[in-house]
């Protein structure tokens, strides 16, 4: 919101770019967005990269991995597990990383211990 209101000013998108730490191109970015839908719409949307996987193969896999990491033949879940059951149930690659954010965002946690990733309040 301060974007807009320094663009409103008049500034120069330039130096609401310096002014705020962010790139030109970003501040062009939301620019746009004002000019199609005022301030609001800097607020409309998500951030960041698309996500890969849509809200149907996400049920797919938490079923599988509510069945247990036996599903992969082994004892617990890791991220690389996870990975490649992704890959397997839904045709999508993820990095170790991108798996980790797939579990974090169902809810499932780290357990540590040796015994891998779990649901949430689950012991």
């Amino acid at each position: 919101m301060e974007a807009a209101r320094l663009l409103r000013e008049g500034l120069w998108q330039a130096e609401v770019a310096r002014r705020l730490g962010v790139r030109r191109q970003s501040v062009g970015e939301w620019a746009k967005k004002i000019r199609r839908g005022g301030a609001w719409a800097l607020k409309a949307g998500r951030l960041g990269r698309p996500r890969k996987l849509h809200a149907e193969q996400l049920k797919q896999v938490e079923k599988q991995l509510r069945r247990g990491p036996q599903v992969m033949r082994s004892r617990k879940w890791t991220v690389r597990r996870v990975g490649e059951l992704i890959e397997r149930e839904c045709r999508v690659r993820y990095c170790a990383a991108g798996a980790w954010g797939v579990l974090r965002g169902m809810g499932w946690r780290w357990r540590g211990g040796g015994m891998g990733w779990g649901r949430k309040g689950r012991t």
